[in-house]
């Protein structure tokens, strides 16, 4: 068991970045702390923490996976430190929970090879030498001990252990340095009032001269405390930020029928290129809140950027000296109550997984109270790209659901919100073959159209017979399934739908609510109707219908 923890400890010591080289720096203090090291005991952070000992420390990266069970930092210096005739190049710390034999890892990387420290050590400490071990390891061991004498020492350590182990760095001309020590054989340190373990010293006591404050950024800096204030440096800051597209959009849960539910109306902000928010390219902008009982109850607020959410977490962690637990999804509670980043923070995949991160967040009600969430266009000025919102989004969406014959009318009155347009001759590909994806005429939208819940991509329309009789198929191509498309439409009504027995109104439902029409169909990424054509009437034509100063 002891072996096997050791070698995943140290699986990940050999991904560690590696430092870049610069002149080697000679400290006399850097002989006491690389002595306290070689002992191996827990009095190295105090003397790590004393003023004289400044090993020049210029960046603090935290290193968190749950994967491996290791969480921990490494800490790059300015300029490689010499102690005892090796240059010290970055120091590294970890602690590995949630397995057996729970243990802290804490050392130096060594801008020498393997056999280079090997030979140091041992020439330190007369009567010592290094055996091989499982995994590429090489464990410091006293003439005392019997193992010394062993060439093959693949034995399994006890539970209760604390050693000097080496091994090679991602860059074979470097050698990672560690002490490695089961919590048993650490009394000296603190215990972390949040887990309730024993807990290394942070890096940021560990190494005052890192505390040197990220230039400060104003936008960033409010939006990271997640206040309700942030929306005043934004209009201080309107400057900032290029032409913008807005969109708003409901939630595909939400209820207009029903008195009690849970309503969100959002809104999107897209620049017209990124904007550089501290350290990060940021793409868009997203706004939420939340109506219960017609009076606003919970925000939240967030930012699009183009990294990966983990890289994300990770710059704001070494920006603000905090730490996260997890996969980066709890922000520690000292951090939290004293530090400058809320922990209503989260990290999140924008669509494609861990291409972008969306920021958000998401205060708690009593932080937000008597806040009134300012519309998009209020703080980023009117929007410049893109077509004009929807007028009457909803009438439009009524008269679909309810197949009636002037959803042609109010299609002609919205006709330049749906911006540059492809008139196309077939159906494209659905995930399904045949059925609607036989229809003849599709007009494709340049960007999806959001209205009451739904995301339009398209307008279709075929003619077809049906027992002899000429029926006009007409709806929206949509990316939702089947499904999901019921269910938006049952919301949308107040009304249930059940197959093979139809639609029926909730008890729940105010008088407004509705059913729709029996000639209402759905399928993989479409919904539409299917109406009876008059003989000799010609139906109208897509491209009249959409015809608008974008189209083509």
């Amino acid at each position: 068991m002891g072996s096997n923890i050791l070698k995943r400890l140290c699986a990940v010591f050999y991904l560690l970045v590696l430092a870049t080289p610069a002149a080697a720096v000679e400290r006399g203090d850097a002989e006491r702390v690389f002595g306290a090291f070689l002992a191996c005991k827990d009095d190295i952070f105090s003397l790590l923490t004393s003023d004289k000992a400044d090993f020049r420390a210029l960046t603090i990266t935290p290193y968190d996976h749950e994967a491996d069970g290791v969480n921990g930092h490494y800490i790059a210096f300015a300029a490689p430190v010499v102690a005892s005739g090796l240059p010290l190049g970055r120091y590294v710390q970890f602690e590995a929970v949630g397995i057996a034999v729970p243990h802290f890892a804490w050392g130096f990387e060594v801008e020498r090879n393997v056999p280079e420290v090997a030979n140091a050590i041992e020439a330190l400490l007369p009567g010592a030498r290094f055996v091989a071990k499982d995994g590429h390891l090489l464990e410091l061991k006293l003439s005392t001990e019997p193992e010394a004498q062993r060439s093959d020492t693949s034995v399994a350590p006890e539970d209760s252990y604390r050693k000097i182990v080496i091994r090679q760095a991602n860059d074979p001309t470097r050698t990672l340095l560690m002490c490695d020590a089961s919590k048993d054989r650490m009394s000296g340190l603190a215990i972390d009032e949040e887990t309730g373990r024993k807990r290394l010293p942070s890096p940021e006591d560990l190494f005052p001269s890192v505390k040197v404050p990220a230039k400060a950024d104003k936008i960033l800096d409010a939006f990271v405390a997640c206040k309700p204030s942030f929306f005043n440096v934004l209009w201080d800051e309107r400057k900032t930020f290029p032409r913008v597209r807005v969109e708003a959009f409901e939630s595909p849960g939400n209820k207009p029928h029903v008195p009690e539910a849970v309503n969100t109306y959002n809104e999107s902000v897209t620049f017209e290129r990124p904007v550089k928010i501290g350290d990060f390219s940021v793409v868009r902008f997203f706004q939420r809140r939340t109506i219960e009982e017609g009076k606003p109850t919970r925000f939240a607020w967030a930012f699009q950027v183009n990294a990966p959410p983990r890289e994300v977490a990770r710059a704001i962690a070494e920006r603000y000296r905090v730490r996260f637990w997890g996969n980066f999804s709890l922000l520690s509670s000292r951090d939290a109550a004293v530090g400058p980043v809320s922990k209503h923070l989260d990290f999140s995949s924008y669509f494609d997984p861990d291409e972008q991160a969306t920021v958000t967040c998401e205060p708690d009600e009593g932080e937000t109270k008597d806040f009134r969430l300012p519309w998009a266009e209020e703080t980023f000025g009117l929007a410049e790209l893109g077509p004009p919102p929807l007028i009457r989004g909803n009438r439009l969406v009524n008269a679909l659901l309810q197949c009636r014959q002037d959803f042609f009318a109010a299609l002609g009155e919205e006709k330049d919100s749906f911006g540059k347009m492809t008139f196309k001759d077939a159906m494209g590909t659905y995930r399904e073959p045949g059925g609607v994806a036989r229809a003849a005429l599709r007009v494709a939208f340049e960007k999806p159209v959001y209205v009451s819940g739904f995301m339009l991509t398209g307008y279709i329309q075929q003619r077809v017979d049906v027992a002899g009789q000429p029926k006009l198929i007409w709806g929206f191509q949509t990316p939702g399934n089947e499904d999901d498309l019921i269910r938006v439409a049952e919301n949308r009504t107040g009304s249930s739908y059940v197959e093979n027995e139809g639609w029926s109104l909730d008890l729940e439902a105010e008088a407004t609510g509705y059913t729709p029409s029996e000639a209402l169909g759905f399928a993989d990424g479409f919904i539409g109707c299917t109406t009876p054509l008059a003989s000799g009437k010609t139906p109208p034509e897509p491209v009249d219908l959409f015809r608008n100063e974008h189209g083509k």
